[in-house]
């Protein structure tokens, strides 16, 4: 439709264009970037787009919440990119990941593509567990075994469909890749790992070269994704040095000659080994301490979905599915999760007073309710804050109960909301899990429902409706414009998100003993002169600057809260004391991502040193977006 594909292009107007991406792709409600230079990006831009949910970095990860109309933004954004993701730029200016970031990316990379499939063959067998619970459906008869074999399918095979994303997300021929998926599943392999042949080593002429574990690769997970990663180096080396007359048939053979017996040999048992002990680790935490797990997991499972850090969990639940025939930490949890945002954002449909936000409120509760809780936690639960913490208080207390229980999923159910019910029924006929899960449905929703209804929030205001300490501000600014009074105007140093000054976490500034002002959250990496006058303090550390106006103002701009201890890293004065400035002039460059890789906050203070000369100092605004040269402060004589 030509809404998405005028959405797609804005958002791939503000991303940098598509020669600044290096691969995109998408999950079930956002848009995934890896980009080749971060600072392009205009995420407040992107954040006001119409469709656009929310933006953010999650690591060196660029997402784009739209909700669940995402594939078919992607669908209009590809063609733009390249079918591989790729927009064909460059490398990436000067930015390397860090080992954590870059495995979380490299995971949602790999899965993210092929989770239709697994969702919709975990929710078939879902199902086909629920009717075999009621008696529809007897689990001998053949309609249940041709259905079994098409719900089966994707998890038996899994090695293929992981083998064509994993190449794909690393920039290898997935046909290679697919060619150590079929070695490692051919019925040779397969018969030996069921003591049906003898197939144990690799020997040239009587020579016994490798001895090759006996394993069952099907429905694997580990192992074939290390065999890819392999595949890549091996395949590129060997190119390297290969004629090209003859690299089309020579660079494949003599890569499959080397990856293969290294894969099945030591690649393949290490991945399962893996694959095994994490299975473990998770299956001894819930069996251990399956409330304090589940208090845990189920509490904070909306920000390890924020962070995209649940596709972490994915091969480990995938695995415990394939091996031991259940998950007992991540479905179960989403699951309690996502339904408790949607009882929170129902919540706050019937509590507020706004018509607009009431009908975000109940569109986004029933999407959560399915399973897609984007548009409820970020248009609606976190706008409005107290839901949210709601719905996560909830969520911890239902976790902790259903780790003390045992509640389990049975099968992969995609989208974990009220279609997924399927999956926990027990496939041997069980009735107490589905019971179980029905009672948890039911808890989900009501518990944050009810505690938002008690406890309340802060109601968003209509459009054109100004609640009453708004107003008063406004008089507080008409009288201070107005009569014989003398005001000095402070524009913003630099763009960003307005922060009242009570907000910032050092007391020093939030109680205001250094003087009234306003805290920014930067959006750049400079600041500028907001009066015109003299630099008076600049210290070695170049974090702050003090400025003395024209007009007698005297100005403190402080960049990030404890950012003395970088003693001057990652900060560029361009100025010196006693310089004499115009209002605009640019000060002072810093880097706000390595001041946050550093662990330090990055909200800059802008703080009128002598208030006390002053009979007010007033605020423009108090939230929201301002920009560099905008009015920010009033001070009133």
């Amino acid at each position: 439709m030509a809404k998405y594909k005028e959405l797609a292009e804005k958002v791939l107007e503000n991303v940098g264009g598509s020669g600044n991406v290096d691969q995109a792709w998408h999950c079930i409600t956002r848009l995934r970037f890896n980009l080749h230079d971060k600072e392009q990006v205009k995420i407040e831009d992107i954040k006001k787009l119409d469709g656009v949910l929310g933006a953010q970095f999650s690591g060196d990860q660029f997402q784009v919440i739209v909700g669940n109309k995402v594939s078919d933004v992607y669908a209009e954004l590809e063609p733009m990119v390249g079918s591989d993701g790729s927009g064909g730029g460059g490398e990436k200016k000067g930015q390397r990941q860090g080992i954590v970031s870059a495995t979380m990316d490299f995971i949602s990379g790999v899965f993210t593509p092929i989770l239709p499939a697994l969702a919709g063959a975990g929710l078939l067998k879902g199902f086909l567990a629920l009717f075999v619970t009621l008696g529809w459906l007897n689990n001998e008869g053949d309609t249940w075994a041709i259905l079994n074999a098409i719900g089966d399918s994707v998890f038996y095979f899994l090695p293929f469909f992981l083998a064509v994303s994993a190449a794909r997300k690393v920039r290898t021929n997935e046909y290679l890749a697919l060619v150590l998926a079929g070695t490692m599943m051919y019925p040779t392999f397969i018969d030996a790992a069921n003591g049906l042949t003898d197939v144990t080593s690799f020997s040239i002429y009587g020579l016994n070269f490798i001895s090759i574990p006996v394993l069952n690769y099907s429905s694997s997970v580990i192992p074939i994704i290390l065999a890819v990663l392999l595949l890549k180096y091996v395949y590129n080396f060997v190119k390297k040095f290969m004629p090209s007359a003859i690299s089309l048939m020579f660079s494949p053979m003599i890569t499959f000659l080397i990856v293969v017996p290294i894969t099945l040999w030591i690649i393949g048992p290490l991945g399962t080994n893996i694959g095994a002990g994490l299975s473990q680790v998770f299956v001894w935490l819930f069996d251990v301490a399956g409330p304090v797990a589940g208090l845990l997991l189920g509490g904070f499972m909306p920000l390890i979905i924020m962070t995209g850090m649940h596709y972490a969990f994915a091969p480990i639940a995938i695995q415990n599915i394939n091996t031991i025939g259940n998950d007992s930490f991540l479905q179960p949890m989403m699951f309690i999760s996502n339904l408790a945002q949607a009882g929170a954002a129902f919540g706050v449909a019937v509590r507020s007073k706004n018509k607009a936000l009431k009908q975000l409120a109940v569109s986004s509760g029933i999407s959560a309710t399915i399973g897609i809780t984007e548009p409820a936690m970020y248009g609606v639960n976190m706008k409005v804050k107290k839901p949210f913490i709601y719905a996560m208080i909830s969520s911890g207390i239902l976790g902790a109960f259903a780790g003390w229980y045992g509640f389990k999923a049975f099968a992969l159910g995609g989208l974990v909301g009220v279609f997924a019910i399927p999956v926990f029924a027990d496939p041997s006929g069980a009735v107490g899990p589905i019971v179980v899960a029905l009672i948890l449905f039911v808890l989900s929703l009501v518990l944050p429902f009810i505690l938002t209804m008690i406890f309340g929030f802060e109601d968003v205001p209509e459009e054109g409706k100004a609640t009453e300490a708004s107003k008063a501000t406004e008089e507080k600014k008409t009288q201070a414009t107005s009569g014989t009074q003398t005001q000095t105007v402070v524009q913003s140093p630099l763009k960003g998100e307005l922060v009242p000054l009570k907000d910032v976490s050092d007391p020093t500034f939030a109680q205001e003993i250094m003087g009234k002002g306003m805290a920014i959250e930067p959006s750049e990496n400079h600041i500028v002169a907001p009066v015109s006058g003299t630099v008076m303090v600049l210290p070695d550390s170049k974090h702050a600057i003090g400025i003395k106006g024209d007009n007698g103002e005297e100005i403190l701009i402080h960049i990030g809260i404890d950012t003395v201890s970088l003693k001057g890293e990652h900060f560029n004065a361009l100025v010196k004391v006693d310089d004499r400035i115009e209002v605009g002039q640019k000060l002072i460059e810093f880097d706000r991502e390595a001041i946050k890789a550093a662990g330090i906050q990055t909200v800059t203070m802008i703080i009128v040193t002598n208030t006390p000369d002053y009979l007010d100092v007033l605020s423009i605004n108090d939230s929201g977006p301002v920009f560099e040269g905008e009015q920010l402060l009033t001070l009133v004589r």
